[in-house]
């Protein structure tokens, strides 16, 4: 089977490095086309042109992202230009489904989650799409609220990938100047929605030899000064001396850095899945994470109660402080490890494959 896949491959985002991972996977099974998208806005012919080039397999597969297509600007979106022009049945992965007032367009809340909703189902319900694979219960149940075929749309873990082979990977402790600190590590991109906040709030409440290291740099498509915010919030809090942002690190950097975390935090807000929680239970670090709907199921976190900078506080002095705590959760990571492939998704994406291709030889 021959399929034409689109998503980002060059930029610095969790979606490139997914999706790498994933065609690795599928290219021992299916022939893949690789389609690329990019943050760049373009022209609506150069989105239709895209759509066209998946129609060169008998499948099409989308890795969605609104940055890949212009964002939910009415005039900027070249989302209808792309799907219009797919002549093959589509799958599509939904890795965000923004409906939540934000501000944005300078609407009122009611107004704002109207649009969303009526631009959401003009995305996500096109006629091309006959398939949607998501990686949350959040993702999915919003789908089936816009009117998505509850069967049609399948949810799976997130997959998680196995540690590579990292020849050089020097500790990043001097840099950073964590000689004698113990190192609270946020993995990834910089996004408010991950909690920098409320560590910063927790880290003000515990010894000072604690630090907080903020694992990567602003994304691509982040147009809301994140780092400026992140250090300004250190900086009311009195802890901007115990904050340390590296910057876009190389994967033998972020090896040495999760290597020399103390316990990684995941102290997110709001989420749908998180690639990097799943790098560091990968890694059989010790992971602290807010009890939202989609880490409950968890026994390889620590679980705190989400919001409550007191509550993250106390757990991370709890696993900090217990060597046979740390034991206890690197040894349910692996487990989970050993649950969650990209080869057992990979598995499951061919399946969705042959059922699309053959509906789409019945249509």
């Amino acid at each position: 089977m021959r399929v034409a896949f689109l998503t980002s491959w060059n930029e610095r985002c969790g979606i490139a490095e997914y999706s790498r991972r994933l065609v690795h996977a599928l290219r021992e099974r299916v022939e893949v086309e690789l389609v690329p998208a990019t943050f760049i806005r373009s022209p609506k012919a150069v989105y239709a042109a895209m759509g066209q080039a998946l129609n060169a397999g008998e499948v099409a597969h989308v890795q969605h992202s609104y940055a890949f297509f212009g964002g939910m600007h009415p005039l900027r979106c070249g989302w209808g230009a792309l799907a219009g022009a797919v002549r093959r049945p589509l799958l599509l992965t939904v890795h965000e489904l923004d409906l939540r007032p934000t501000g944005a367009y300078s609407l009122p809340p009611a107004l704002e989650i109207a649009y969303k909703r009526r631009f959401n189902r003009a995305v996500f319900l096109h006629p091309a799409v006959r398939g949607w694979l998501v990686h949350a219960a959040e993702l999915r149940d919003a789908l089936v609220d816009l009117g998505a075929p509850e069967d049609r749309v399948t949810c799976r873990p997130l997959p998680v990938a196995l540690p590579e082979e990292i020849r050089e990977a020097p500790s990043r402790s001097g840099s950073l100047r964590l000689e004698g600190k113990r190192a609270l590590v946020i993995l990834g991109f910089l996004a408010r929605r991950k909690g920098y906040d409320l560590a910063l709030e927790a880290l003000g409440q515990l010894p000072p030899e604690f630090v907080l290291v903020a694992a990567g740099g602003p994304h691509a498509a982040d147009a809301g000064r994140t780092e400026a915010w992140l250090r300004e919030t250190a900086a009311r809090l009195g802890v901007a001396d115990r904050l340390r942002i590296t910057g876009y690190l190389s994967e033998a950097e972020l090896e040495a850095v999760t290597a020399d975390a103390e316990v990684v935090l995941a102290p997110f807000r709001e989420m749908s899945a998180s690639a990097s929680l799943n790098y560091a239970l990968a890694r059989r670090k010790p992971v602290i994470a807010s009890d939202l709907p989609q880490n409950r199921g968890l026994d390889c976190v620590r679980l705190f109660t989400t919001g409550d900078a007191g509550a993250l506080a106390a757990a991370i002095r709890e696993v900090s402080g217990s060597p046979a705590r740390k034991r206890e959760l690197a040894e349910a990571a692996g487990r989970y490890v050993a649950a969650h492939s990209y080869e057992a998704l990979a598995e499951e994406t061919v399946r969705l494959y042959q059922e699309l291709a053959l509906s789409g030889r019945g249509a």
